[in-house]
């Protein structure tokens, strides 16, 4: 039995009361001297537990360093104000000519510079790669492609989108980090640039939070 169904357990059984909730509470604000001690789970205790109980950063960056040295690079954050519902952020690479895709748009590159030519890619044959060791808790195709989930044992699993194919076995399978996770395909529900969508979630509940302050810098 985990922790959680043990509680939920207890409060089903009424041995978990109100009184013991408004206790325990109480003794987590004594510990924290930010916290106003009143035994009321109110939004600032609760974002202080949420934020005590987030892990270190321990991802590192979901697509490789190419050949010539370019590092991939976040174009798009999670839930700017222009896009709310954007629940991970979005990697390329800078163009550079002899790049292919060398258009911009449906299975293309991204954006332009003055002169015209595309601004971020990402090169065809390009692999998405595991951010940290852990176990495939979801593959599979989706409307926006491919799509993986990695489970890795902390309560946190990273999800990769819009892959061609899937490169890490059936759910179960455990990864490395910097294993491939998949190629790099398109979103086929929209006409951005191909590019790879990241995100960071607890694993039992779909609740995604900003994955860039968790990576290895």
């Amino acid at each position: 039995m985990t922790p959680e169904e043990f509680n939920a357990a207890q409060l089903a059984s009424g041995a978990l009361t109100a009184e013991s909730i408004t206790t325990l509470v109480r003794f987590w604000q004594l510990k924290h001297p930010s916290l106003v001690v009143d035994g009321m789970a109110g939004p600032v205790t609760l974002a202080n537990i949420f934020d005590l109980n987030r892990p270190a950063p321990f991802l590192t960056v979901p697509l490789p360093t190419l050949p010539d040295g370019r590092k991939p690079t976040v174009t798009s954050g999670f839930r700017p104000p222009d896009r709310l519902n954007h629940d991970g952020c979005d990697w390329f690479y800078e163009w550079r000519p002899g790049d292919k895709p060398d258009f911009v748009g449906d299975r293309g590159a991204a954006g332009k510079k003055p002169d015209g030519t595309p601004k971020w890619v990402v090169p065809t044959g390009t692999l998405a790669i595991a951010a940290a060791a852990g176990v495939v808790n979801l593959a599979g195709s989706s409307m926006t492609g491919f799509r993986v989930w990695i489970d890795h044992g902390n309560g946190w699993r990273t999800g990769y989108f819009h892959l061609l194919d899937v490169r890490v076995g059936m759910v179960g399978s455990r990864v490395l980090a910097g294993d491939p996770v998949g190629l790099i395909g398109d979103n086929p529900s929209d006409n951005d640039g191909r590019h790879l969508h990241f995100e960071l979630s607890p694993v039992k509940t779909y609740s995604p939070i900003d994955p860039e302050p968790y990576l290895i810098r």
